[in-house]
């Protein structure tokens, strides 16, 4: 009768180890994954910054008076809620 419950600790052991040994590889899964996916964003992040920033210099570049006319205004919107 002991016999049988020594095996059965045993076994209950030896799934434990798997258990911890499976968690282990998904976590490692897990953050590879992650780790892949938070490259990947910071990646498309830069290409659409830089693509901004063209776009930017390009609308000023053909129409400067515009461009000048919208930062006074910016400005001066700006100055008068720092003023509150």
């Amino acid at each position: 009768m002991n016999t049988s419950h020594d095996t059965t600790a045993d076994d209950l052991l030896a799934q434990v180890a798997t258990l911890r040994a499976d968690i282990a590889k998904l976590s490692a899964t897990a953050a590879e994954g992650v780790g892949d996916g938070i490259d990947s964003a910071g990646r498309r992040m830069a290409r659409t910054g830089r693509e901004a920033k063209a776009s930017v210099v390009d609308a000023v570049a053909a129409n400067p008076l515009i461009a000048v006319g919208l930062a006074v205004g910016v400005g001066y919107l700006l100055g008068m809620l720092m003023r509150r």
